[in-house]
């Protein structure tokens, strides 16, 4: 079989626009990372109510989820997977920031609905609606839990109500 370009040139202008739409691309960029003109950015609706988390893990499938002190879930790998995925992935953020896992993470319910999870220790955010509407009430769930009626729970320390050992899944 011939080849249908065979003896002829590829269409220099074509190359030219094409080297030309990639510049001015990576210029355009380059301006606003630089200037921040043109920037635009997701601002947050007031908190209206939000909830610290403490997540220790029990074993590898089981995580206990503490709030003001007192146990309010114990989830399950296998229930509960998009939790565990969300927290391997900010986990992975703390690690790499080399922030401590004793610090909380707050869940917050906007005044525009937009359910959010933050980790102050590293600024990351998560609009968990773009999870979907499931993914997010696991969340939520979190966010209006009442306290676990165990004994079994982690000792809170009392000057900051913070569990003693809290951890994070690996």
């Amino acid at each position: 079989m011939s080849d249908a370009f065979e003896g002829r040139q590829f269409p220099r202008p074509l190359l030219i626009g094409a080297a030309l739409l990639i510049g001015f691309t990576i210029a355009a960029a380059a301006f606003v990372r630089l200037t921040g003109i043109g920037k635009s950015e997701t601002e947050f609706a007031p908190v209206v109510v939000e909830r610290k988390l403490f997540f220790r893990e029990i074993d590898q499938s089981t995580i206990e989820v503490i709030a003001e002190g007192a146990p309010i879930a114990v989830l399950d790998s296998k229930e509960d997977g998009f939790i565990f995925g969300v927290l391997r992935g900010l986990g992975h953020y703390r690690k790499v920031s080399e922030t401590g896992k004793d610090r909380p993470y707050i869940v917050s319910l906007r005044a525009s609905g937009r359910l959010v999870l933050e980790d102050p220790t590293t600024g990351e955010q998560l609009d968990l609606r773009a999870y979907g509407v499931d993914n997010a009430a696991a969340f939520r769930e979190l966010l209006e839990a009442k306290h676990l009626d165990t004994s079994s729970s982690s000792a809170a320390d009392p000057a900051t109500g913070y569990p003693t050992q809290p951890d994070v899944p690996r």
